[in-house]
């Protein structure tokens, strides 16, 4: 069976999502993306028009060179990694890619009518499937008409790496007092994350903490955070820049509770979740969406409503007094099982080979 993946730009972690699929053995793996990821290079095609992704002439040839590499290789299955970044262009050219299967993958879940028009022309046909990373994205689709969707829990793909380093040596690298509860804000630093009003609600919090924050500047400036933190300076360590994959995991690990408190406009799979799992780090959760759910539902850490800031206070203080002692019961260690990348690996190649109602039988 000949997959094409098609990947357009390589923020955040789709590199390495793209190279991890791309190394499935049991099946022939073509590449459309910026770069090679270790492919044969007779079944690598690279894509040009970085700068020009949001453009519809530059979609159109985009369809237009999905077709051109279906055509000449004989391409089964045509996988588009990052539905999200294309939604605007509402399927068009979809139903003119001439592989037996479609299948898109949507890391977030957008409300609105407009996205609701764009999911439905993206994947309403019989040889399209949609492939989300939690649970609670997947009965959003299916509220409103799209059954057509099978869950793949977004992996950590560094997971082995991640989990054996050691949390003496990585707080010592950021500056972290050994006996102190740290509590990480790693990742990018974006407005849906509710990390200022977070920040000020720390203030006021009368336990012992130290705060890493850790990561790119995004709609957030440097000069907020320093403000707001001005209370309990002395307690935050700054380490405002773009992380190497090396510093992030060094991050995460030297953490004892991982933040996130993302806002309502935020429903998808969160990296420093799995990655904070996959250490058996505390999350420290929004009550809502597909976060609260997978904490919740797995006995992760604590869940707030961030519109309440005391209810916020409030778990942020059980985390802290837990910290130390808290332990992954056997369903909080199952979940962190099924983040392993062969997992994974497994679960995509089952998509691949299945049709939709195999796939519906088997959710």
């Amino acid at each position: 069976m000949k997959v094409l993946l098609c990947e357009r730009n390589f923020d955040g972690h789709r590199k390495t999502y793209l190279e991890c699929l791309s190394k499935n053995e049991e099946l022939d793996v073509y590449v459309f993306a910026p770069e090679n990821v270790g492919v044969d290079q007779a079944r690598f095609f690279k894509y040009n028009n970085l700068l020009d992704n949001k453009k519809i002439k530059t979609y159109i040839k985009w369809i237009k060179d999905i077709n051109e590499i279906v055509k000449s290789n004989n391409i089964d299955i045509v996988h588009i990694l990052d539905g999200d970044s294309i939604m605007r262009f509402l399927g068009l050219g979809f139903s003119t890619i001439r592989a037996t299967r479609l299948i898109i993958t949507y890391h977030h879940f957008f409300s609105g009518i407009y996205k609701r028009l764009s999911y439905k022309l993206m994947c309403f046909q019989n040889n399209r499937t949609v492939v989300v990373h939690t649970n609670s994205v997947k009965k959003e689709m299916e509220n409103i008409g799209i059954n057509n969707v099978v869950c793949c829990e977004y992996p950590v793909f560094n997971f082995y790496n991640i989990s054996h380093k050691d949390k003496k040596i990585c707080r010592k690298i950021f500056g972290l007092n050994e006996n102190e509860i740290v509590i990480g804000i790693v990742g990018g630093l974006c407005n849906y994350k509710r990390i200022l009003s977070f920040l000020a609600i720390l203030q006021q919090c009368n336990l012992k903490f130290q705060l890493l924050i850790a990561g790119l500047p995004g709609d957030i400036e440097l000069n907020d955070i320093i403000e707001v933190i001005k209370p309990y300076k002395e307690r935050v360590k700054l380490v405002i820049r773009k992380l190497s994959d090396e510093e992030y995991e060094q991050a995460i690990m030297a953490c004892d509770i991982i933040y996130c408190l993302y806002g309502k406009e935020f429903n998808g799979a969160s990296g420093p979740l799995a990655d904070g799992v996959c250490c058996q780090k505390i999350i420290l959760s929004c009550k809502h969406g597909s976060l609260g759910e997978i904490v919740e539902n797995n006995e992760l850490g604590y869940c707030a409503n961030v519109d309440d800031c005391n209810d916020v206070l409030n778990k942020t203080y059980m985390a802290i007094e837990s910290a130390g002692k808290f332990q992954y019961s056997k369903k909080a260690l199952i979940f962190m099982e099924s983040l392993k990348p062969e997992y994974f690996l497994k679960k995509y190649y089952n998509v691949y080979l299945s049709n939709n109602v195999d796939l519906q039988k088997h959710e």
